[in-house]
């Protein structure tokens, strides 16, 4: 790996932090808590095997977490899951919202000591534009409207620095997640040059964070130790242990053996922790939506008054009572209400089963035959089917629920698995595939009418991604496509105001609920499990589940069965 000239790497990827360095600095002083609980002691967490410390580089979830304590970035995901300045202080926008200017925080140190300056921003995110196209950046940027797979980043934006805390980046639009496409790890550019911060396998790690990098025990442990010269709030444990385990199962056992503090659970066999007295849950909400998806292009689901009866046929609490133990959001777009920062806010429910009888009468659908099943305007028979991954028996029991809501209004459907619709090769014999891989085939090809799906979505949600006409063939599996919304999703990508996002989310909201083309089911919610030695209250959100980590201490100053010695 090449270093900058006249500087030493030190090891590892989560280090955000400045150790002996020079200057004044305000001295953050630890205080107890009204629970006993002092401060120190080493808190362990869990985390699943990954390959890289780069921060740019990483695909690895857990990782990509725990990251957030070593590097700091201009903006930070808050509790609500909003994303809110973080190094940057103040932040103006002009030029009709192409031109975004920054302002640094002062007496912000690299663990060597070394301010923490517009040079690092700039550098970082020219590494960033660089990126290999999967690394998670680049694909922020890729899926992004108005930007697209395979353009050149550089044409899309750069840095201009004015001086050592000014910095403005140049968009050729404007673009209104903008503060989503800044949220990058920064990283210090006296120490890696631009080959360097691209480097997955030899990265050294040079940080800012509350915690710096101990040691890295690549496939058992990394260590991390608190930066005594960290510029915000001063965490009270001394350091954490990442213990990494092979998958969820393990992670689950390791918590119930008493080997780690705490662990995320994003199904729903958290109850049992509920009714703990040893263990604490904390609910945070995400941006994984569950939906109906309709395929528009199919003869019988292109009529909307069709697409609107079944969706106010569907008893979408009764899915979150019995799937989710009445923990999950009931959703009816795919922005999360609780984390849209007061952009969208509609959060009532379309249950009617009068309603949607009505509005088939009037649509001509009706039971012609006597045998309790509507059929089509032209006397045909009205049969759907739901498509779903077998793999997945929540989604699959998700799936058997909308057809037993479909029956009450007289439309006849059944559930089917997609490895029903195995492909066949040119000799007339069955491929064999993953399940869930034929899954995603039906769904991209159109090759099915209703499908039960889940999406995941970033914090600013990319509505186009799924609306729009240019998207069919990617995320817009309904293959729905309809000028109107076209406009509307411009109007909105280009929003950045506050007031002008709410405006513009609403008016595509509109074109959705008449034209229905997908019927979202329910917002997930995960929970993080902290157990007896985890004292005080978390904040975690989807983008950053070890939010709120300052404000823990652990029952006495004993370290956890793992930690180093």
């Amino acid at each position: 790996m090449k270093r900058c000239k006249g500087t030493i790497l030190l090891l590892c990827l989560l280090l955000l932090t400045a150790c002996g360095m020079g200057g004044s600095k305000t001295v953050v002083e630890e205080k107890g808590t009204d629970d006993g609980a002092g401060g120190g002691g080493t808190l362990t967490v869990p985390l699943t095997n990954f390959d890289t410390l780069n921060p740019l580089l990483t695909q690895n979830r857990s990782y990509f977490q725990l990251s957030h304590l070593l590097f700091d970035r201009l903006f930070e995901y808050e509790g609500s899951g909003r994303l809110v300045p973080s190094l940057a202080e103040h932040v103006e926008t002009s030029d009709e919202g192409r031109r975004v200017s920054v302002t640094l925080r002062k007496g912000i140190y690299w663990q060597d000591g070394t301010p923490i300056t517009t040079k690092d921003v700039a550098a970082t995110f020219l590494a960033v534009k660089h990126a290999p196209a999967e690394s998670p950046y680049s694909r922020l940027f890729h899926r992004t409207p108005g930007i697209g797979a395979g353009t050149d980043l550089d044409t899309v934006a750069k840095a201009v620095i004015f001086d050592d805390r000014n910095i403005d980046f140049e968009f050729n639009q404007s673009y209104g997640n903008y503060p989503e496409l800044l949220s990058f790890p920064i990283l210090p550019a006296h120490i890696y040059s631009e080959e360097a911060m691209l480097d997955a396998e030899n990265f050294d790690v040079v940080g800012s964070g509350p915690f710096l990098l101990k040691k890295w025990e690549k496939n058992k442990k990394i260590y991390l130790e608190k930066n005594p010269n960290y510029y915000g709030k001063l965490p009270y444990i001394d350091g954490i242990v990442g213990l990494i385990l092979s998958d969820n199962k393990a992670i689950q056992q390791a918590y119930d053996a008493g080997q780690i503090d705490l662990f995320v659970v994003d199904d729903y066999t958290w109850d049992r922790y509920k009714s703990d007295e040893k263990s604490a849950v904390e609910p945070y909400e995400t941006q994984r939506v569950e939906v109906l998806s309709m395929n528009t292009q199919d003869p019988l689901l292109s009529d909307p008054h069709l697409r609107r009866a079944l969706d106010l046929a569907i008893n979408k609490e009764r899915i979150i009572d019995s799937l989710y133990l009445s923990q999950g959001t009931m959703a009816n777009f795919f922005v999360n209400p609780k984390l849209s920062a007061g952009t969208f806010a509609k959060e009532e429910s379309y249950l009617s089963v009068d309603g949607a009888m009505d509005m088939l009468n009037k649509a001509g659908y009706k039971d012609v035959d006597g045998d309790g099943f509507r059929e089509g305007k032209n006397g045909e028979a009205l049969n759907l089917t739901i498509l779903t991954n077998g793999v997945n028996h929540r989604l699959k029991t998700e799936a058997q629920l909308v057809s037993e809501d479909l029956k009450k209004i007289g439309i006849r459907s059944r559930v089917k698995d997609a490895v029903d619709m195995q492909a066949v090769s040119e000799e007339g014999q069955k491929k064999t595939e993953p399940e869930a891989d034929q899954f995603a085939r039906a769904l991209q090809s159109g090759n099915y009418q209703l499908a039960v799906v889940g999406m995941d979505f970033s914090a600013v949600v990319n509505l186009s991604s799924v609306l729009s006409s240019g998207g069919i063939g990617g995320m817009n599996i309904s293959r729905y496509s309809n000028p109107a919304m076209d406009e509307a999703l411009k109007k909105l990508a280009h929003a950045q105001e506050e007031g002008e996002r709410k405006e513009a989310t609403d008016a595509v909201y509109k074109i959705f609920r008449d034209d229905v083309p997908y019927i979202p089911l329910v917002f997930k919610q995960n929970v993080l499990v902290t157990g007896p030695r985890v004292k005080g209250r978390m904040r975690p959100n989807a983008f950053n589940v070890f939010n709120g980590i300052d404000d823990v201490t652990l029952a006495g100053k004993d370290r956890a069965k793992n930690s180093e010695k």
